[in-house]
């Protein structure tokens, strides 16, 4: 492993091997490590499950119906490869290096589970509303809730938690912001909007790619957590932004609304052009825009419209795309 695990971590894991023992199984497989994370009642993959309102002790009981053959609901197992166990933990070792972590985490094991579709975990998991992409959401929230009131200073901690950023976040549990972005139209293709790269003999001139999509939702989710705007995260100014992938610039915008207390639910985007088709693009935009923003497929809007012919796009001289972000809280519920 590229980096140590935590107590936490080792825990859900020691765990989970005594589910393989005491049931005398061949090897560890998906349920067995999903057993061995829920069975801490205030462990991160606990206070993760409570972010996101899923019981971890209901999604226990669902994973020990999985190992009773004929019973449950998840009596249909899914037939996993040779050394899964190993896999789910290598992928968790990744997933903590990168967020910056030097310690892998059982929260990052449980992403991990969440993220690997061949395994019953994850059918389990997915069945309840647990993706990766929420439980990434959720893991700052779920660092957050670990702070508990000092002892004999309540009035203290109490103060600290009212003006901490999460403590407003808390209070109002939705946001929306609006982004706006126009580009021209220049020589020589290829035409990357949406995070794809579109052929053809013309480009959008820009700094960086030149992704009015991707530049249109960073405002939207900078602006929904009032945390500025994309020209002060990657200034034009800049030299290192230079043709930079504007994927990776809305992927900084989501991660700095998730250290805020803000994680994104939703997004809706219109493209305004003339010389451009959207719906042939519109799957391939989709995916690519959901993997920065952290959400599933479903929950990016993309459509494209004409100006009639009128103005300067009507005249081909280049496009504009609105969109628009909702942003939830991470942690939920007054202080």
């Amino acid at each position: 492993m590229a980096v140590r695990f935590d107590a936490a971590a080792r825990r859900a894991i020691d765990l989970a091997m005594t589910e393989v023992e005491n049931r005398n199984h061949a090897t560890l497989d998906s349920i067995h490590l999903l057993l061995g994370l829920l069975q801490t009642p205030d462990s991160a993959v606990a206070r993760a499950c409570t972010v996101l309102g899923v019981s971890s002790q209901a999604v226990h009981q669902e994973a020990l119906s999985y190992l009773k053959v004929g019973q449950g609901s998840g009596s249909m197992l899914t037939v996993e490869i040779a050394g899964i166990a190993e896999d789910i933990l290598q992928r968790a070792s990744i997933l903590s290096i990168e967020r910056g972590g030097d310690v892998v985490t059982d929260l990052d094991i449980f992403i991990a589970l969440a993220e690997r579709d061949d395994t019953s975990a994850n059918r389990l998991l997915r069945k309840v509303g647990l993706t990766a992409a929420k439980l990434t959401g959720a893991q700052t929230a779920a660092a957050l809730l670990t702070t508990a009131p000092s002892a004999g200073r309540p009035d203290q901690a109490s103060a600290s938690a009212r003006n901490s950023p999460m403590a407003a976040a808390s209070i109002t549990t939705t946001r929306v912001g609006i982004g706006y972005d126009s580009h021209r139209f220049a020589e020589g293709g290829p035409l990357v909007l949406g995070g794809i790269a579109i052929p053809g003999d013309t480009h959008l001139a820009g700094h960086s790619d030149g992704d009015a999509i991707a530049h249109a939702l960073t405002d939207a989710i900078l602006g929904a957590a009032a945390l500025g705007d994309i020209g002060e995260m990657f200034s034009d100014t800049d030299p290192a932004n230079r043709g930079r992938h504007s994927l990776e610039m809305l992927a900084a915008g989501v991660a700095r609304a998730r250290a805020a207390g803000w994680m994104v639910q939703q997004v809706d985007v219109v493209v305004v052009t003339e010389a451009l088709r959207i719906a042939p693009h519109r799957a391939a935009m989709a995916a690519a825009l959901a993997g920065a923003l952290g959400v599933e497929i479903s929950a990016v809007s993309i459509k494209g419209k004409t100006n009639e012919g009128m103005g300067w796009i009507g005249r081909g001289e280049g496009i504009a795309c609105m969109a628009v972000a909702t942003l939830v809280a991470a942690v939920r519920g007054a202080a």
